[in-house]
């Protein structure tokens, strides 16, 4: 077997210390609740309470609130006070955040020429929650009501509340006269439509013939949740084949669909050189943007290199886990998680990866809500927890 480092998400998550009220503890609590994957909460009252005291832990904890976003919505009924009282609060943070729409729904970037408003549209992702947060009591119109008058000039807040009506009228969620309330405070706002690119590239092409394409997972029986480095053994003779090719002092990150689980026959390796990197400003060591390109991948290096491969990752990840900018901006230590994020949660998998392994293609959530994709499947959202809980964190 070719000399490889595990992706470092693993390799931080192996050796941190699980004492009590650490991050890894938190995390085994989420993951062993949600791998017995109950079908009522209370069926398991130990485990039930260690998931939400730790998920508690999480939401109040600001580098990784962004869970809320992603747990099982079955289980937000039923669940203690203390837990509703910690959802709502990140919930109220997260509305100042505009996330990128197409991030949660199926990937469809349009290049930067052909916007036809010249950016990326944006979304207050936690407001797609409301309907859920109504029905099982964590709010009420009223507060919904307060929110939207205090906020009357932020189209893209009262956009996203405005997604939810319909969804929330057709399952008769509030009466017609306090949904009517809610409704005239965004009815003078457009109805959400597509964008549609102004030319269509042979890129564009080539992805929208790539997503279509039906095939096989390369790993049926993986587990999406990780660990990652199981699924070594599928692609070991790629990256021999890699390995053969380097030069003795190079080294080379390696990831993508297939080291998590969910590629297909016809998936790709993604490929970094080290030394490319370290000259790309965008995505040299310490750059927030590339976060996952150091710690999602598999670090391979050349025979000259090849004792101090350990140690050169680890100086490189220490910037995002140790250095004093990191520690010092919360800001952008946020930014660098939140590519973690991306990258493990959206990016691939909920985009197709969840849909091709697992075959649930059908989804009965409103267009408004970018439902066609299965960002409320609560199958997706334990897979998105387990890995949040173990992974996105520095």
């Amino acid at each position: 077997m070719i000399k490889l480092l595990i992706p470092a998400i693993e390799r931080r998550y192996n050796a941190a210390n699980n004492g009590l009220g650490t991050r890894k503890r938190a995390a085994e609590d989420i993951c062993r609740f949600l791998e017995a994957n109950p079908r009522n909460a209370r069926d398991i009252p130990l485990e039930r309470e260690c998931y939400y005291s730790a998920c508690e832990d999480l939401l109040w904890n600001r580098d990784s609130e962004r869970i809320l976003l992603y747990l099982p919505l079955r289980f937000l009924e039923d669940a203690p006070e203390t837990f509703k009282r910690a959802y709502v609060d990140a919930w109220y943070r997260l509305l100042n955040v505009r996330d990128v729409r197409e991030n949660f729904h199926v990937g469809d970037w349009l290049e930067p020429d052909a916007r036809p408003r010249g950016g990326l549209e944006r979304v207050v992702k936690c407001a797609h929650l409301t309907p859920w947060l109504l029905k099982y009591g964590y709010i009420n119109d009223r507060q919904i009501l307060k929110i939207l008058r205090d906020n009357s000039n932020d189209g893209v807040l009262l956009q996203s509340f405005k997604d939810t009506w319909e969804y929330i009228r057709l399952n008769k969620i509030l009466r017609y006269e306090d949904l009517y309330k809610l409704t005239s405070k965004t009815a003078h706002l457009p109805a959400r439509k597509k964008p549609e690119p102004l030319y269509i590239s042979k890129k564009r092409l080539e992805w929208l013939n790539e997503r279509n394409k039906s095939s096989t997972p390369l790993t049926p029986t993986a587990k999406l949740e990780g660990p990652f480095s199981d699924n070594i053994p599928v692609i070991e003779h790629q990256l021999e084949e890699i390995s053969s090719r380097l030069e003795p002092s190079e080294i080379v990150l390696v990831g993508g669909s297939q080291l998590k689980g969910y590629g297909t026959i016809y998936s790709d390796l993604d490929i970094w050189t080290l030394q490319q990197l370290e000259l790309d400003p965008e995505f040299r060591p310490g750059s927030p943007h590339a976060t996952h390109v150091y710690f999602n991948t598999i670090w391979l290096g050349g025979y000259a290199v090849t004792d101090e491969l350990e140690q050169i990752a680890n100086q490189i990840t220490g910037i995002y886990t140790d250095s004093v900018y990191y520690i010092s901006y919360p800001e952008i230590r946020r930014q660098a998680i939140e590519r973690l994020e991306s990258d493990l949660l959206q990016c691939r998998l909920l985009h197709k990866g969840f849909s091709r392994f697992t075959g649930i293609d059908e989804f009965y959530i409103p267009p408004e809500m970018d439902g066609d994709c299965p960002f409320y499947i609560d199958e997706y959202r334990r897979i998105a927890t387990m890995l949040y809980a173990k992974y996105v964190w520095l």
